[in-house]
């Protein structure tokens, strides 16, 4: 046995010095949710009791929004947060240019309601088969990142997409005029604020130079977030994702479709009664 270990390892040691391409990164085990959670029949059970107590399941489902479409200029796009970092470097991934859907699913039920869950950007129509996660063109491992770990740093508790060249436009914008993110912070908060099922959220879909930046609020406000690529079956880019970790996807078990709530019907306002003019 040790004989054959040391031939392996020779293997492999030869294997890498001979360019050969390294392992895939694992795919994480709540993986099947990026797909689900945008379905209109998704429902689950989650646990909502805190360390100790005994569990207390409750339901869970999400909102679909269809926020905006992101422009792709150069082929290369940028995850992060748009008040903060624009100058961020784009994903290492090519993009062909063109106009893709962003879509939100939003977390109702009893447990953390109305939070965005995953921001999804769909590349191509086909299915998602493999999910990996995404790094920036300039991710190196070292001494303090041996596995290369990355996430969407976020200060400002909105994060975005946006093409490099968009981001390039936004940051020679600020340098002009420091008082450029007001209008984006105003028109952000007040489309959030029309989304009656969420509580501080922000939602922009800005153009910025040849492009736009596609914004949203970031499920549990600041962190660092996940980025994934999803490939299709032809191991061609179908879709990114960003995971906002809103659940601890280990307590949700699956239910049936019929265990999910109605949404509501759209409420109209009714006008306020006119009142009678005064008697002469």
């Amino acid at each position: 046995m040790p004989f054959r270990r040391n031939i392996l390892a020779l293997c492999l040691l030869c294997a890498t010095a001979l360019g050969a391409a390294p392992a895939r990164a694992a795919e994480p085990l709540h993986a099947p949710y990026f797909t689900r959670a945008f379905s209109p029949d998704f429902v689950a059970s989650a646990d909502d009791s805190l360390p100790g107590e005994k569990p207390r399941p409750v339901k869970v489902y999400f909102r679909v929004t269809d926020l905006a479409k992101l422009k792709v200029i150069s082929g290369k796009i940028v995850a992060a947060d748009p008040f903060v970092s624009t100058d961020q470097q784009p994903l290492a991934l090519d993009v062909p240019p063109g106009e893709y859907p962003v879509r939100l699913a939003i977390l109702e039920g009893s447990m953390g309601r109305g939070r965005v869950a995953f921001a999804r950007v769909d590349i191509t129509e086909r299915p998602v088969v493999r999910w990996e996660s995404a790094k920036p063109v300039d991710m190196q491992r070292d001494a303090e990142n041996p596995d290369g770990t990355w996430g969407v740093t976020v200060d400002s508790g909105v994060a975005a997409y946006f093409d490099q060249d968009a981001g390039r436009a936004t940051s020679e914008a600020v340098a002009a005029d420091e008082t450029f993110f007001d209008s984006w912070l105003e028109r952000g908060q007040n489309a959030g604020y029309k989304d009656k099922g969420a509580s501080g959220a922000f939602r922009l879909a800005a153009d910025v130079g040849p492009g736009n930046v596609v914004a949203f609020d970031t499920g549990w406000g600041e962190g660092a977030y996940t980025v994934y690529a999803g490939y299709d079956a032809d191991q061609k880019l179908a879709a990114l994702l960003m995971d906002f970790d809103i659940l601890d996807w280990s307590k949700v078990t699956d239910l049936p479709p019929d265990q999910r709530p109605k949404d509501p019907a759209p409420v109209t306002p009714t006008p306020p009664a006119k009142q009678a003019a005064p008697a002469p």
